[in-house]
C-alpha cells in the first residue's frame, strides 16, 4: 500500500508538502498540488483515517467488533438487536460506525482499524478469547466489553443481571407446583451460562429442592434438541425445563413433540432472552427478558465518556431484567 513518504519521494517534495497538498492547504503551489494528487489517485492512496484526525486527535469513528459463532450476525436474534441498539447511539451522538465481525479461529489478528487507530473507541461484542481481548487492551484505546465470556479487570463492562433472571424463572417455577426443574445451558466457562446457573441452584436451594447432576445439561449455543431429548429418556424425567437462552428453549420444543409429549400439559418450559421469535412459538415461550438494544445503547454512552475522559475509572453497568410469562408453563396442584 502506498504511503505518504512514497508519494513524496514520486513527486520529489518533502512529505509536509504531500500532507499540505492533499489537504488542499494555500501555501502549496497549483502544479504541485495537482501533482501529488495525480500520483495519490493513479496509487489509490487513502489517507489513514487518525492521520487525517491529527490535529483534532479524534477520528469521529467508534468500532465495534462482534464475535461471530455458530451463525452469522444477521441470524442471530440477541446480538442484532444489540447492534441496533449501537446503531441508534452512534448516530445520535454524531459518531460514524466501523462494524467488524470475527471468527473464533481469527482471533490471533488485530483488525486494521485497530492496528491504524482509524477509531476513538471500541466496543467488543461477545466471547472472545482472552487473550484477544487482553492484545485490543494493549493498544491503549478506550474499550467496553458486552456480555464478555470472562470479567476482564480494569476494563468498562455492560453486563445482563444473569443470575437474578434464572434465580426468578426457577422461582415461578417452583411457585407453579414444579419440583423437579432440569436445566439446559450453552458452556458453563462464559460468564452468562455459568450466572445463569448459578441463579437456579440459589432457587433451589433457598426452596430445600436437591441438585440432581441428571437434570443439568450443558454445552454448545444449539444443542437443546440434543439436551431435552437425553432428559426426556430419564427414568423420573422433570415437570419443567429452564433454558439459559431462548434458542435452546425452542430446540427442545421440537424433542418434546417428537417424544409424543404436550407443552405445557406434559412439560413446562422457561427460557431466557426473549428473543423475538420466543412469542410466536406454539405455545408462546415463558422467557426472562434481556434489554438487548439497551445493552448496545449503554455501551456506546460509556465508550463516550471514556473517551472523553480518558482517566476515567472502569465502570460495570449491570442492566436489569424481568419475567414474561407466556403459556409455556403449567400449574401442578400439590397432593
Amino acid at each position: 500500500m502506498i504511503t505518504i513518504k512514497d508519494i513524496a519521494r514520486l513527486a520529489n517534495v518533502a512529505q509536509s508538502t504531500v500532507s499540505k497538498a492533499l489537504n488542499d492547504r494555500p501555501d502549496v503551489s497549483e502544479a504541485t498540488r495537482k501533482k501529488v494528487k495525480e500520483i495519490a489517485l493513479r496509487y489509490n492512496f487513502t489517507p489513514n483515517a487518525f492521520g487525517k484526525g491529527l490535529k483534532k486527535r479524534t477520528t469521529e469513528n467508534i468500532g465495534v467488533i462482534f464475535c461471530r459463532e455458530e451463525q452469522p450476525l444477521s441470524g442471530n436474534p440477541f446480538y442484532s438487536r444489540v447492534l441496533e441498539g449501537i446503531e441508534g447511539e452512534v448516530a445520535l451522538n454524531n459518531y460514524n460506525l466501523v462494524l467488524h465481525l470475527i471468527p473464533e479461529i481469527r482471533q490471533s489478528t488485530l483488525p486494521k482499524m485497530v492496528r491504524e487507530r482509524q477509531i476513538d473507541g471500541l466496543v467488543l461484542v461477545g466471547t472472545f478469547q482472552q487473550v484477544f481481548v487482553y492484545n485490543i487492551l494493549a493498544q491503549h484505546i478506550p474499550v467496553v466489553l458486552i456480555d464478555p465470556k470472562l470479567p476482564v479487570e480494569n476494563c468498562s463492562q455492560i453486563l445482563i443481571d444473569n443470575e437474578h433472571g434464572a434465580l426468578l424463572a426457577t422461582r415461578y417455577l417452583i411457585k407453579r407446583g414444579h419440583r423437579r426443574i432440569a436445566f439446559i445451558s450453552g458452556d458453563l466457562e462464559r460468564l452468562s451460562f455459568k450466572q445463569r446457573y448459578n441463579g437456579y441452584v440459589k432457587a433451589l436451594k433457598y426452596h430445600q429442592l436437591p441438585l440432581e447432576k441428571e437434570l443439568i445439561q450443558t454445552g454448545g449455543l444449539e444443542q437443546g434438541y440434543e439436551h431435552v431429548t437425553t432428559l426426556l429418556k430419564l427414568d423420573s424425567r422433570p415437570t419443567a425445563i429452564l433454558a439459559a437462552n431462548d434458542i435452546n428453549a425452542i430446540y427442545g420444543y421440537q424433542a418434546i413433540r417428537e417424544y409424543g409429549l404436550r407443552i405445557p400439559d406434559d412439560i413446562s418450559v422457561v427460557g431466557f432472552d426473549d428473543i423475538e421469535i420466543a412469542k410466536i412459538q406454539t405455545p408462546p415461550l415463558t422467557t426472562v427478558r434481556v434489554y438487548k438494544e439497551e445493552l448496545g445503547s449503554i455501551a456506546i454512552r460509556t465508550l463516550l465518556s471514556c473517551i472523553k475522559s480518558p482517566a476515567r475509572k472502569a465502570v460495570t453497568t449491570i442492566v436489569p431484567v424481568r419475567l414474561v410469562e407466556r403459556n409455556s408453563v403449567t400449574t401442578i396442584q400439590s397432593d
